[in-house]
C-alpha cells in the first residue's frame, strides 16, 4: 500500500527540494510525482529530472535519502 507524501523542504546532497510521491514502507518503494529544487530564484519545478538519464544520479540521489528518512521514522 502506498502512503502519499509531501516533503516541502527537504535537504540532500544535490541541494534543497521539494518532493511529493508515495511511498511503500512494506519495500522501500518510492514514486515521485512532482520535485522542484530551491535555486537563487526560489523554487524551480525540476519534475523533468524524472525522466531525462542525464540526471539519474541526481534522483538516484534523492530517493536514496527520502528512503533513508522514511526507514529511520519506521524504527
Amino acid at each position: 500500500m502506498m502512503t502519499p507524501f509531501t516533503l516541502s523542504r527537504f535537504e540532500t546532497d544535490v541541494g534543497i527540494v521539494k518532493v511529493e510521491g508515495q511511498f511503500n514502507p512494506m519495500n522501500g518503494h518510492i514514486e515521485v510525482d512532482e520535485l522542484s529544487h530551491l535555486d537563487g530564484d526560489g523554487w524551480a519545478d525540476v519534475s523533468y529530472w524524472l525522466t531525462e538519464q542525464a540526471y539519474e544520479h541526481k534522483i538516484a540521489t534523492i530517493m536514496a535519502a527520502i528512503r533513508e528518512t522514511f526507514m529511520a521514522l519506521d524504527t
